[in-house]
């Protein structure tokens, strides 16, 4: 099995100034490869330890991909330090140098020495073409391994990463007839990580020499399946079977078998039904409607929300009787059923969801603590809502809320509440 390690450079990511999203896209495009990544590493721009983690890295894998460091300026140390390490030396590249004016020329910027710089490469590296900006990617085939220099830049990264380095790398594992590694991720909801445990049981009777992880958050458990196989028609049947007895013991958890929210699940089967939908929000002030159109397209089913925070507004906005509100309170089940269906009638859509609790950290009662949340389902032949009891933190329960609104109306829209 190939082994990679992503290794980046950068005081910015070392000091917690800039989050390290360009280790997390890197590492998901090699798995989906068939390689393991097994090692990541961050390192500031300091020629020493470059060198030093290179070596070590080496030992460790046969693939390292870098990015940061491939700029022009005084703290860009990745090129000239890789020119040492390779006992290399630095060589203009004509072609690039054409390439560069012209593209400072169209864009009637001055082309600088400094720029200039950015033509010369190690001569031991294959170039590889960054159309997003100056710094080519730099490709090295050294005893038998590959190091791979990319930007910083996430958006040049990708393009170099897309066009260049995944299909050198795709040839490479199939050409060595390497084995390889691969997972599938069953995204669950409405179930607790230990309730899914419980349910699938003794791992040994159909695991093999697979692996399973639950992966919990507010949103619900993913469930990742991985397997080695000698090759990827080898590892994919082991992973089917595995996944055809992990859907006979949890399968009406299960939602989706891909990389994607419940936000977008819900989205595609109000589409495919050529339904509607609107929200009315109270301690999530927005979130629920942000989620919702997290997903491109959703201007297809998602009309439109109101934020009623206050008391007044539920009443004048989306008439809630103040009756109501005044008997039974804001954080109610009558109040989550007014809303809902108000909203519904307000928008003129198939369904809605309402919501309405005290997210804390003030607020609370001994008959309804910090985390008491009524969320609220309506469409022309029901109405309904639940009570929730979350945390005392306030993010946690605004988030929890979220991701529970969306697996009800889920559940609802699947017949299976």
């Amino acid at each position: 099995m190939i082994k990679a390690s992503i290794l980046t450079i950068g005081d910015e990511i070392c000091i917690g100034q800039v989050v390290n999203t360009n280790a997390s896209w890197i590492a998901n495009e090699m798995t989906k490869l068939g390689y393991k990544v097994n090692l990541h590493s961050i390192i500031g721009d300091e020629e020493s330890i470059l060198i030093k983690e290179l070596k070590r890295l080496l030992k460790e894998t046969d693939i390292i991909i870098m990015t940061g460091g491939l700029g022009p300026t005084h703290d860009d140390i990745t090129k000239p330090t890789l020119t040492k390490f390779f006992k290399d030396s630095l060589l203009l590249n004509r072609e690039l140098l054409i390439e560069l004016e012209d593209r400072f020329s169209k864009r009637g910027l001055k082309f600088t020495e400094r720029n200039k710089e950015q033509a010369l490469v190690p001569t031991k590296a294959k170039i590889l073409k960054n159309e997003l900006g100056t710094a080519p990617g730099l490709w090295f085939d050294y005893k038998n391994k590959i190091i791979v220099a990319l930007p910083g830049v996430p958006s040049e990264m990708k393009y170099i990463m897309i066009n260049s380095v995944i299909p050198l790398l795709k040839e490479k594992i199939i050409s060595e007839r390497q084995s390889v590694l691969l997972f599938k991720n069953l995204n669950t909801t409405g179930i607790p990580e230990s309730y899914l445990a419980d349910m699938i049981g003794d791992t040994k009777l159909f695991l093999g020499d697979g692996s399973l992880a639950f992966l919990p958050s507010y949103k619900g458990v993913r469930l990742r399946v991985g397997i080695e196989g000698v090759d990827f028609e080898n590892a994919k049947e082991k992973l089917e079977v595995i996944i055809k007895y992990l859907k006979t013991k949890i399968g009406k958890y299960i939602y989706s078998e891909e990389d994607e929210s419940i936000a977008s699940v819900v989205g595609r089967i109000l589409n495919d039904r050529g339904k509607t939908l609107s929200v009315a929000e109270s301690c999530t002030a927005g979130l629920l409607g942000a989620e919702i159109t997290t997903v491109s397209g959703s201007s297809k089913y998602f009309i439109g929300g109101v934020q009623v925070y206050s008391n007044e507004a539920k009443i004048s906005i989306l008439n809630v009787k103040a009756d109501i509100i005044e008997k039974y309170g804001a954080v109610s089940e009558q109040t989550a059923l007014e809303l809902a269906k108000n909203v519904r009638l307000l928008f003129n859509t198939d369904y809605s969801i309402s919501i309405t609790g005290i997210a804390g950290p003030t607020g609370g009662s001994e008959e309804k603590p910090v985390g008491t949340v009524f969320i609220g389902i309506s469409d022309e032949s029901v109405n309904f809502a639940n009570k929730y009891y979350f945390s005392k933190d306030r993010q946690i329960n605004r988030e929890r809320a979220v991701g529970t609104a969306l697996t009800l109306l889920y559940k609802h829209l699947m017949g299976i509440i």
